[in-house]
């Protein structure tokens, strides 16, 4: 059966569209840039020390001595690589590793060399000659890539969170012999919106063909009992599910995790999964870190470290709902983006924001589809309070005058827009 995939353009048109609207947004200078010591409730780019809402360090877990001395303990036992595929053998930390989020998730779990890579290994597995693939269109890109890893099952690409064409699907699709695979991640890494997990429930209830395969990077550690993430907290006993997790962002360590319903299928994947087989290991102090990270998740103050995070989304949620800013969705989640009309206004505004003290993040395709750029910025646990009300202020304002500016034809916005158009080779007529 041929392949039935929406919103679908040439591999070609693809990299070349790719290329010229990243190239514009480096060459703007609000892209690809270097920064100047850690990650924190500072960054520094260019020389200049701006205050950082642009961080995946939901937890600002990277500089506690949990992680650091876990990290140390383990380059001075194994050294700086452990120099075998694990295919042969691997350092021991990854069996500690993986009990400790065993005891985190309520799974068995196997861990990858990064989440992208944990797809890559268990999709093939997972995914039957007989089965279809309905994969959102705002998952993450690794998850649009390791589809292709199995390329001759039929594949449909769904309008973002529309359960209802989903539904009228897998109705369709009733007389099929094969499972159906919806994939979606937990917590949309540039919209800041959650997949409608009260609406998948129900059709899993609907349609015993139905299975999910979740990318929670962006939410576990932050959220859910033991940081095990928002999806696992609607899903962890159904065995019809798997969650794919992050040993970056807020775990601050490296690489993935999949969260798998037992130990048959674990062991299909660890012994089956190409990456798992083939790729480079993660090196023995980020293994250290991450058992480092994983402790902590265990430890009785854990979720106060949680709660801190709560009370400063709580917050900017509160300050941002008294502007008006056109925001893709307000919900209790890290991540946000407000919405520009095009993509010189984002980063006018971008470029704005740092002369006032801020960093924040613009979002243009291919991270967003070309009609939706805008700003995209993080609240993290490094983030003062004091600094969040401020922020919120400064970027209504920053938006709201580039496009009033733009609208009228002011100099100033004008002249800012060509100055950054200029150095993308922008048409701004």
């Amino acid at each position: 059966m041929a392949r039935t995939e929406r919103f679908r353009f040439s591999h070609t048109r693809k990299i070349d569209s790719a290329y010229r609207y990243v190239s514009e947004a480096a060459e703007a200078g609000v892209i690809l840039n270097n920064a100047q010591g850690a990650n924190g409730p500072d960054v520094i780019v260019d020389g200049a020390q701006l205050k950082n809402f642009g961080s995946c360090s939901y937890m600002a877990l990277e500089a506690m001595p949990e992680l650091r001395d876990a990290a140390r303990r383990a380059i001075d036992a194994f050294g700086t690589q452990f120099h075998f595929s694990r295919a042969y053998l691997q350092c021991e930390l990854y069996l500690e590793l993986e009990a400790l989020l065993a005891q985190i998730t309520g799974r068995p779990v196997v861990v990858a060399a990064s989440t992208s890579l944990a797809h890559m290994s268990a999709l093939p597995v997972l995914i039957k000659d007989e089965d279809y693939i309905v994969i959102d269109q705002f998952a993450h890109s690794s998850l649009h890539t390791a589809v292709q890893l199995v390329p001759n099952v039929p594949l449909e690409i769904l309008r973002h969170n529309r359960m209802d064409q989903l539904d009228a699907l897998l109705t369709r699709l009733q007389a099929r012999a094969g499972k159906v695979w919806y994939i979606c991640d937990g917590l949309y890494s540039m919209l800041g919106d959650f997949a409608p997990f009260e609406d998948l429930r129900a059709l899993l209830e609907r349609h015993p063909q139905l299975r999910l395969y979740i990318d929670d990077a962006h939410s576990n550690s932050w959220t859910g009992a033991r940081g095990r993430g928002v999806a696992l907290e609607h899903f962890a006993d159904d065995e019809r599910v798997v969650v794919a997790l992050s040993l970056n962002k807020a775990f601050s360590a490296a690489g993935g995790a999949l969260a798998l319903p037992d130990r048959e299928i674990s062991l299909r994947v660890r012994r089956c999964g190409g990456p798992m087989l083939f790729s480079g290991p993660i090196q023995p102090p980020m293994l250290g870190a991450a058992v480092g990270s994983a402790r902590l998740h265990l430890d009785t103050g854990f979720p106060q470290l949680q709660a801190e995070l709560a009370a400063r989304l709580r917050l900017a949620m509160r300050e941002l709902s008294a502007t008006g800013l056109e925001l893709t969705g307000l919900q209790h989640s890290p991540i946000f983006q407000v919405q520009c009309d095009s993509p010189r206004i984002a980063f006018a505004a971008a470029e704005r924001m740092k002369n006032r003290g801020f960093f924040c993040c613009v979002c243009v395709f291919p991270a967003v589809p070309m009609n939706r750029p805008g700003i995209r910025f993080t609240v993290t646990r490094h983030n003062h309070p004091d600094d969040i009300g401020p922020f919120v202020s400064a970027l209504a304002d920053c938006v709201s005058a580039v496009g009033s500016e733009l609208a009228s034809g002011s100099d100033s916005a004008e002249s800012q827009v060509r100055t950054l158009a200029s150095q993308a080779h922008l048409d701004v007529r």
